[in-house]
């Protein structure tokens, strides 16, 4: 059950709390419609021709009413045989009543009852099944008067034919909403799981393959690359933790549901290494996966530059914050820096990654990318985009 709610009696299903209530109310309709018609029949009792058939028809209609409060699942051989009852009680309606009176108006048996087994095609069925409902029992009010309708007939099925379509489409619309919620609740588990997972392969697999690193490259030699080995494992585990894939790979649809969101703040720890520092928000910051494919590769280009370009022994600093308008990423290192105009002309010849791989990503997301540097102070490149990638135009 968890977070989901227990299924419904009805239905054998999760089902909207709209749906429920209809269930619910058509539960006490049906009895009280039944009644309803016993009445209108007991008025005009001396006027049958046959009160017997209209006692059968009712007594059926009761009995079912009742039966249904305590049978409580509702499939679509249920709703078929109500419709089946309100159809025959319809069609008994000439025989109860004789031909003559029925063409000059008289109500049929059922009356209102016969809109009960409808709205219950509708609940169970949806909109389908609710106008399919609303044509088999229009066709034999038809039926009922020979083929000739008057306009209240026609009148009565327009409100049938209404009745099915609407609460069938509300039906409809819930269920769908409630489809969407649970696909939501259940990513949210998800994302948690992964978080949960992710700290705790950070606080020991991550860790110790950083420290392998650091003491690989402080002793050189076959242990220099055993550590240069770990940095490339500790780089890919985080990916996977993160659920981004390897670099250049498509943005994912993250387990089957659509539109599922990235927390970006494993995407920017993944480029975390000796060297490289990042520092994250304390809280997840969900973006788009398409945001966070772009901005991911993006980083990657401006840490490449760094490590080009900023010379020897360059550290870099990855600072990420985010709110509910957008996320800025701020890259800064202590190179050697340069003079803009050098950076602009790299730029300008399709250089140093600032062109495509950066500035163009960014602007493809809707947002900017400025670069601050002079000579000997290094680098500092600031990235803002929205969390949602803009729609097409």
């Amino acid at each position: 059950m968890g977070a989901l709610g227990p299924r419904s009696p009805r239905t054998g299903r999760r089902e909207p709390v709209v749906v429920e209530a209809f269930h619910r109310g058509l539960d006490v309709f049906r009895p009280l419609a039944a009644l309803y018609a016993g009445v209108l029949a007991w008025q005009r009792v001396d006027t049958m021709v046959r009160p017997w058939v209209a006692a059968l028809a009712l007594g059926v209609m009761l009995a079912w009413s009742l039966g249904l409060l305590v049978v409580r699942r509702r499939t679509r051989g249920v709703v078929a045989a109500e419709v089946v009852i309100a159809v025959l009680a319809i069609l008994a309606t000439p025989l109860a009543d004789g031909m003559a009176t029925v063409t000059e108006g008289q109500f049929t048996i059922p009356t209102v009852w016969a809109a009960g087994s409808v709205a219950g095609a509708a609940v169970v069925a949806g909109a389908r099944g609710g106008l399919v409902a609303a044509v088999v029992v229009g066709v034999a009010d038809l039926v009922e008067i020979g083929g000739r309708p008057s306009q209240l007939t026609v009148h009565n099925i327009v409100i049938l034919v209404l009745l099915g379509g609407l609460v069938g489409l509300a039906v409809d619309l819930a269920r769908s909403g409630l489809q969407r919620e649970e696909q939501v609740l259940l990513e949210r588990e998800r994302l948690r799981e992964r978080e949960r997972i992710a700290r705790v392969v950070h606080d020991g697999v991550l860790q110790s393959l950083a420290y392998i690193h650091r003491r690989g490259s402080d002793l050189g030699g076959e242990a220099g690359e055993l550590g240069r080995l770990a940095a490339d494992q500790e780089r890919a585990l985080r990916r996977f933790v993160s659920g981004a894939g390897a670099p250049g790979d498509e943005p994912l649809d993250l387990h089957g549901v659509e539109g599922a969101e990235v927390d970006l703040r494993v995407l920017v720890t993944a480029h975390e290494r000796p060297g490289v520092s990042a520092a994250v928000p304390a809280d997840p910051l969900m973006v788009d996966p398409a945001v966070a494919h772009e901005l991911d590769a993006a980083l990657a280009a401006v840490l490449d530059n760094v490590e080009r370009h900023a010379g020897d022994g360059a550290r870099a600093w990855v600072l990420l914050e985010g709110d509910a308008g957008g996320v800025e990423l701020t890259v800064r290192d202590d190179g050697r820096g340069a003079e803009p105009e050098e950076l602009f002309a790299a730029a300008a010849r399709g250089r140093m990654g600032v062109s495509g791989s950066i500035r163009g990503r960014v602007e493809d997301l809707g947002g900017t990318a400025t670069w601050t540097t002079r000579p000997g102070a290094g680098c500092t490149v600031r990235l803002v985009v929205p969390r949602r990638h803009p729609a097409p135009r």
